[in-house]
């Protein structure tokens, strides 16, 4: 007989802890895009990176989801 999982606790979140990491992740694009327009030399660098965050925002996720759960031993 497989023992059953442990039910999961629902919790609520406030508004600032679900939309902060998107909110961060657009004002750094926002960020890039104007340093990107604006600048040249050194700001292109840092304007790449601000939107290479996005990216690998969704590579780490991505990844993440893709993981097998780990299975408990008992």
């Amino acid at each position: 007989m497989k023992p059953q999982p442990a039910p999961r606790r629902h919790t609520r979140r406030g508004f600032a802890h679900v939309f902060a990491l998107p909110l961060a992740l657009f004002a750094a694009s926002l960020a890039g895009l104007v340093l990107g327009l604006t600048g040249e030399g050194a700001p292109d660098v840092l304007a790449w990176t601000l939107l290479l965050l996005p990216v690998l925002a969704v590579a780490v996720a991505w990844r993440r989801r893709s993981r097998p759960s780990p299975q408990r031993k008992i």
